[in-house]
């Protein structure tokens, strides 16, 4: 008789490099993981000086009507112009190994099988004191979580790497812990941080740290109180056959295609329907045919 798989596409085997079993029960418990010191200091320096060459462009405000989580509201949330990974070098560096960072590889082959892709991403988000927050949210139909059979099974997940400390009282990414296995829908006053605060944790973390978590955990942005301006980098991923924001390769390969790395090609590929993607059990086959057929 044939052993049974949970994984029915075989994207996680016994070779498959995965996170710490601690981690695993820290992610399925409540949505998140911190991974600490991911980042070099020189990255980091290098990040942040890309960052302090750009005119950075106002974003949306994302707190709708909720007056908790409009806060001062005296500055407004910027983002990058650009795509970071498209900087020249070594200003793109640091962006391009956060890509498929080998620290943070493990928790995506975990979370989301090998073969997993870059949904879309990646973006900044900075904060000058005084910026508002933004709604809660999470758990939608791209993003479902479930536990079987040893296995993580769920969709859009985020890696965000931070240049900048995130402590105690600053505000920024705040999450409902363990929401990602929440049966009901969450209440509208929770969303906008009006009421049941105390259930919503504020992360914290160091320059240099990456946190992950499933978008199918309710997350959100808290008003930032600190006088430093809060940076930080989104990642979004999703397994090798979903897409939700539609990102990946759109049309003839970028520039700097042949400067990447096989895991870094690989993450931008588009979705597939079926499981036979370049991974690292398969050795990447398939990218030199890839490149061959754009």
């Amino acid at each position: 008789m044939n052993e049974s798989h949970a994984n029915t596409s075989r994207s996680i085997t016994e070779d498959t490099v995965e996170m710490s079993t601690d981690e695993k029960y820290l992610f399925d418990l409540l949505g998140f993981v911190v991974v600490r010191d991911v980042l070099s200091k020189e990255h980091l320096s290098i990040a942040n000086a890309a960052i302090d060459a750009q005119a950075l462009t106002r974003s949306p405000e994302y707190f709708h009507d909720s007056n908790a989580l409009k806060g001062k509201n005296s500055s407004t949330r910027l983002s990058a112009n650009k795509n970071l990974m498209e900087l020249s070098s070594p200003s793109c560096d640091p962006f391009r190994e956060m890509l498929a960072h080998p620290r943070t590889i493990p928790h995506l082959n975990t979370i989301l099988g090998e073969g997993w892709r870059l949904d879309h991403g990646p973006g900044l988000i900075a904060m000058d004191k005084g910026c508002s927050g933004g709604l809660l949210h999470g758990n939608f139909d791209n993003a479902p979580y479930f536990y079987r059979e040893g296995k993580i099974f769920t969709g859009l997940c985020v890696i965000e790497y931070l240049l900048a400390d995130e402590g105690p009282g600053d505000g920024g990414v705040c999450v409902v812990p363990g929401s990602h296995k929440a049966n009901l829908t969450c209440p509208n006053k929770m969303l906008k941080w009006e009421q049941y605060q105390e259930y919503v944790t504020e992360i914290h973390a160091k320059a240099g740290d990456a946190i992950i978590f499933t978008e199918a955990c309710t997350h959100g942005t808290l008003p930032w109180t600190a006088d430093h301006q809060r940076r930080a980098v989104l990642y979004k991923y999703n397994t090798g056959h979903m897409s939700w924001g539609g990102g990946g390769l759109q049309g003839p390969l970028p520039a700097y295609w042949d400067e990447l790395s096989a895991p870094q090609q690989a993450a931008l590929l588009l979705p597939t329907h079926h499981s036979r993607r370049p991974k690292p059990s398969n050795g990447y086959k398939g990218l030199a045919e890839i490149k061959d057929s754009v």
